[in-house]
């Protein structure tokens, strides 16, 4: 009878052995790019903030439905509508062993908002009054008026709690991480991969799952697919219309989709001609046909958008619904004829070949072409173009720019004078007055109208041309478990990522 029981026991066990999936202890994922820096306060290419929120925290993030909740703050007290005090989880330890405390929270928003600094969410912390530190695990911040967007604005990755003692050691967080993150920073080759490890002190218990993630620089899509299709990489970034296609036939890999929150740009620098006149931007915006764009750069993974993402469907108004947003090639010739250009205008068109800028280049050189405008294309390397980007150094440019479900957040830092994206020299008082008033407001119903009348007067006035906002995609092969992709294209839930070996 003894040894009856012994055999049931181990039949059972070997069932349940066969039957419990084996999980793999590191997740390969393919990325296009190299991260320019990873100090979160300061850097803004997507590449960098695809990294650094495996490394790093901020007070609140988002969900999978990109709805705020906590993150380094538990919890978070609104006494009134100008003031908020967080509190912050005990015990979080930065990656070097150090307790975070409210003091490293208080670093971080005055160094954000310091000029000196450069950071983009200086824009978000813009009407903070005051910071103040009650204790330990307790701050609280006092604006100079109420801000709806305010913990929108939190939740970028630009907002992430920085160490007070190594900023102050190293000066900045460009090559060298210290976070509070999922994940570690343990071997970075540039232009080639970058290698994280489990932060065994992580505050949210049990996780992440995966031991190890690696990042692989794979600058071609199709390559990426073949490394996907032949088990070198088990999650893969792909944007490329073309080969999520052929992705997406493939048995063995599932392709995840989600409406996008970021939108492509089409703008200019103001200061240039024939930019400063108003009429060429007009014809510009007339000329150009948004759903050719997206059928042919973007194979159709994405959605023509207006001035707020299409996918904030609470605030966005179609570009058709807007002045100059159905492409009218008669009209665009009248503009140019009354801006003095009859005889057409040519300048030149800055690109890269990432994020499909110079795919959209193309198709909207040919679009001018059909009433007169020559542009020629200038397709730089992508350290070139940012650099480039960030000292206005062109006539014309594609982007890719980051959205919000938010318009104040996504709108106040790009086209408000002198805002911190603001990159195309656009100043307009009128549109300034109208963000004034919307990102104080506190009734949905009335913020709506505000954001309505910004919408008009962007697409009348024409200083960019809101192009589409492309679909958020990964491909990944099958056993891939609790993977949650969101709008902004964030990886963050690698963290709640199992994968079957």
């Amino acid at each position: 009878m003894k040894k009856i029981s012994l055999l049931v026991l181990f039949s059972f066990l070997l069932g349940l052995f066969l039957i419990t999936p084996l999980y793999a202890s590191t997740l390969r994922v393919g990325i296009e790019q190299e991260a320019v820096g990873l100090d979160p306060n300061i850097v803004t290419a997507f590449a960098s903030f695809r990294r650094i929120e495996l490394l790093y925290n901020r007070l609140v993030t988002y969900d999978a439905s990109m709805k705020v909740i906590p993150d380094l703050a538990e919890s978070w007290d609104t006494p009134n509508n100008t003031t908020y005090i967080f509190h912050l989880r005990k015990g979080i330890k930065f990656h070097d062993g150090k307790e975070l405390t409210a003091q490293d929270v208080k670093f971080t928003f005055d160094r954000i908002l310091n000029p000196k600094t450069g950071s983009p969410a200086r824009a978000y912390l813009k009407n903070v009054k005051t910071i103040e530190v009650l204790d330990p695990y307790t701050i609280k911040i006092t604006l100079d008026q109420p801000v709806a967007s305010f913990l929108v604005g939190l939740a970028s990755g630009n907002c992430s709690i920085v160490p007070k003692h190594t900023v102050e050691e190293l000066g900045n967080l460009q090559r060298k991480e210290n976070g509070t993150g999922p994940y570690k920073l343990s071997k970075w080759v540039p232009d080639n991969y970058m290698e994280f490890t489990k932060n065994e002190a992580y505050f949210e218990k049990g996780k992440p799952y995966i031991d190890k993630v690696v990042y692989k620089v794979i600058p071609d899509q199709m390559s990426m697919y073949t490394a996907l299709k032949g088990k070198s990489l088990d999650l893969a970034i792909i944007r490329s219309g073309s080969v999520l296609k052929l992705a997406e036939k493939d048995k063995d890999i599932v392709v995840v989709k989600v409406p996008g929150i970021n939108v492509h740009t089409f703008g200019y620098n103001l200061k240039r001609k024939p930019f400063d006149n108003l009429y060429v931007r007009q014809a510009i915006a007339s000329a150009i046909d948004r759903e050719e764009i997206v059928k042919t750069a973007a194979f159709g993974f994405g959605k023509p958008t207006g001035p707020i993402p299409i996918a904030a469907s609470y605030w966005a108004i179609p570009p058709e619904e807007l002045p100059f947003g159905k492409p009218d090639l008669k009209k665009a010739k009248e503009l140019l004829k009354k801006a003095g250009y009859e005889n057409g205008l040519s300048f030149k068109i800055l690109a890269a070949n990432k994020y499909k800028l110079a795919d959209i280049a193309q198709v909207i050189q040919a679009q001018l072409k059909r009433v007169g405008i020559n542009t020629q294309i200038e397709i730089v390397e992508w350290g070139m173009y940012v650099n480039r980007w960030k000292k206005r150094d062109y006539d014309a440019i594609v982007e890719l720019r980051g959205g919000s479900p938010d318009p104040d957040r996504f709108l106040y830092r790009m086209v408000y004078t002198n805002g911190p994206v603001n990159n195309f020299f656009f100043s307009d008082k009128e549109i300034d007055k109208l963000l004034d008033e919307g990102r104080v407001l506190t009734d949905p119903k009335e913020r709506k109208k505000i954001y309505d009348k910004v919408q008009y007067l962007l697409a009348e006035r024409a200083p960019i041309v809101f192009l589409y906002s492309p679909t958020v995609s990964v491909a990944h092969r099958k056993g891939l478990e609790g993977f949650k992709l969101i709008p902004n294209e964030s990886l963050l839930y690698i963290k709640d990522t199992k994968i079957e070996k």
